[in-house]
């Protein structure tokens, strides 16, 4: 609790333990495509992770850390794991198999605490039925969600009827969908095909990958056919959504007798109804954003131990951005009440029950 707030970190990841990935990795294999100058420390100071880093990231350090940052709880996410089972020298049984072992390694990881930590489970997405397959699986193993790259990693992208059967799965067991891009995929990757260098190629990977998942699960009809999916659109920012949403309102609108026929609903109705996004600690627009979308449409997120990471300041630099925002009428939501409702936490906390 910070100064009065919960805090439910809705985007952080962990450090997996470097065996875990092993047989998809063997000696030689190019998991990463990164410029030579990409930042790789973590939280841009890794001494200030000592602890975590002498203990290997465990759970236990892990708590320490969310404790130092005043964070009640976290969702996590991987961090090898958004690149290793999308290798593309992979076939769908190998990555399902990356997948299964990432996602029952992160079920363990999240039974130490499991009212403080909640994990995001991965599928193979360059096979959709193995994706549905492995989601239920996420869902057996207690996991809160699966995710999805928005690259292009496939033949059919995320709006192809192949992936129905992923989307009624999570249906059925309320399992949330979290896109989530991470530069260094070994796949087509937006600014990749035109910037060597890591700033331009990061500042347009996030959102402009996160823009067009937007358009194929929004526009491309994946919101009309499955109504109660949940979606996340995590670490990309917050600007980009009000802008983004009205143009796609605006071709739908001009779209609406042809190819946007199926459409019941204009794309920001669709966010409306079933999205959330994620902010970044120094994320400025994100005021605006709040009173644009509705604070129980954006969720806090603190992308720890990334090397973009803010450590232990994150809420701080959060709260400070705000700006004007009333903390009662949009912080408490966008810190705890939003991310608590999307990924359907509240059975594991009491109203009453507050951390020190």
């Amino acid at each position: 609790m910070h100064n009065g707030l919960r805090i439910l970190d809705a985007d952080a990841h962990v450090v997996e333990p470097g065996e875990l990935f092993r047989a998809w990795t063997p000696a030689g294999r190019a998991v990463l495509d990164l410029p030579a100058t990409t930042p790789i420390e973590l939280c841009g100071d890794s001494s200030r992770l000592a602890d975590q880093l002498e203990h290997g990231f465990d759970a236990a350090s892990y708590l320490r850390a969310m404790d130092a940052q005043h964070i009640d709880a976290a969702v996590l996410f991987p961090s090898m794991g958004l690149f290793v089972p999308f290798l593309p020298e992979l076939d769908a049984q190998e990555s399902a198999g990356a997948c299964r072992a990432y996602n029952e390694w992160a079920a363990s990881y999240c039974a130490v605490a499991p009212r403080r930590l909640s994990a995001i489970g991965v599928v193979p997405q360059r096979a959709p039925a193995a994706a549905a397959t492995e989601a239920r699986r996420a869902a057996q193993l207690g996991l809160v969600g699966v995710l999805v790259r928005p690259n292009h990693l496939a033949d059919e992208y995320l709006d192809h009827a192949a992936y129905d059967p992923l989307y009624d799965v999570l249906e059925e067991t309320g399992l949330v969908l979290g896109v989530h891009e991470a530069l260094g995929v070994r796949a087509p990757t937006i600014g990749r095909d035109r910037f060597e260098g890591f700033a331009a190629r990061h500042a347009c990977s996030h959102p402009l990958e996160q823009m067009a998942a937007a358009t194929a699960l929004l526009l491309g009809g994946v919101c009309e056919r499955h109504p109660s999916l949940r979606i996340a659109f995590l670490e990309s920012g917050t600007g980009w959504l009000p802008y983004w949403l009205a143009r796609l309102d605006e071709h739908r609108e001009w779209m609406q007798t042809s190819e946007c026929s199926g459409l019941s609903l204009a794309p920001s109705e669709y966010f409306d109804r079933q999205c959330v996004i994620s902010s970044d600690p120094e994320d400025t627009l994100a005021g605006f954003v709040i009173d644009r979308v509705g604070a129980d449409h954006v969720m806090w997120a603190s992308d720890f131990p990334h090397p973009d990471a803010a450590f232990p300041d994150a809420v701080e630099q959060f709260l400070a951005h705000l700006g004007g925002v009333d903390l009662d009428a949009a912080a408490r939501r966008v810190l705890w009440d939003t991310p608590l409702a999307f990924y359907r936490l509240a059975d594991r906390f009491e109203p009453q029950e507050a951390r020190p």
